[in-house]
């Protein structure tokens, strides 16, 4: 008998953390549904080089995620190639850019996600006009958030990016976002 509620003990404490656990993650859930707005957050900078070649620096965060299926892709322009990614055909297609996929990792409340994107001119000769790199927020159901902040140009061998430090987008929580 005594090794019956000592058993008993054990597997009701177990459930009484499962419990407790789900009840404090349920808590949670719901702080962030009322309290808490949901931000976007795109970051992109460029290393220069000597030569052609730029180092472009993407960072996309969702800060206060309440869900885990978050994407983003970031669309460059099809006039710059991409030599250390392959463009991802599972986004959605937009005349005159390729999509590349961003490997969004949650961390605590925020899902993020930061790639280095190696880019050079199509053509070296030619001049490319200012085009925006558009970057989409997704879930598996909608389109969350498009930002079109960065600019990027090519003149006279020189690649610049046009933007602010940090592009931010506030919306308020809701179910299913």
């Amino acid at each position: 008998m005594r090794k019956f509620w000592k058993v008993f003990g054990w597997v009701f404490l177990g459930i009484f953390l499962q419990f407790k656990f789900n009840a404090l993650y349920g808590i949670v859930f719901l702080e962030n549904l009322n309290f808490h707005d949901r931000s976007y957050f795109v970051e992109m900078n460029m290393v220069p080089t000597k030569e052609s070649l730029r180092i472009l620096k993407v960072k996309t965060t969702v800060h206060h995620s309440l869900g885990s299926d978050y994407f983003a892709n970031v669309y460059i322009p099809k006039q710059y190639k991409v030599l250390n990614e392959t463009p991802y055909a599972g986004a959605e297609v937009v005349t005159g850019y390729l999509a590349y996929k961003m490997n969004m990792k949650r961390k605590y409340r925020d899902v993020l996600a930061v790639n280095n994107f190696i880019i050079a001119p199509q053509n070296i000769t030619e001049d490319i006009t200012v085009r925006p790199i558009k970057v989409h927020f997704e879930n598996l159901k909608q389109r969350l958030h498009s930002d079109e902040t960065y600019q990027i140009s090519t003149l006279k061998l020189m690649t610049k990016l046009e933007g602010p430090e940090l592009a931010e987008a506030t919306y308020p929580q809701k179910l299913g976002m």
